[in-house]
């Protein structure tokens, strides 16, 4: 997306990791995705999903403040 990072919906984001949506819904209260509130609706930045997979598989955390530990 020409220098934005594609936005993805709840259910994109269960599919895309296997998941119910219920449960992407939970992560995201949780902080472990980490998205972004547009009225009603939630929506997920792809580079956000994939770096919190990454983190996840390396065993690093995934909670929002973990993610910008790891960063710096």
């Amino acid at each position: 997306m020409s220098g934005l990072d594609e936005l993805l919906t709840t259910d994109e984001v269960a599919e895309l990791l296997h998941i119910p949506p219920s449960t992407v819904s939970d992560y995201a209260r949780r902080g472990v995705l980490p998205s972004i509130k547009l009225g009603r609706h939630r929506r997920f930045v792809r580079s956000d999903v994939d770096e919190a997979i990454e983190l996840l598989r390396l065993g690093r955390g995934t909670r929002r403040s973990d993610a910008a530990v790891h960063r710096r």
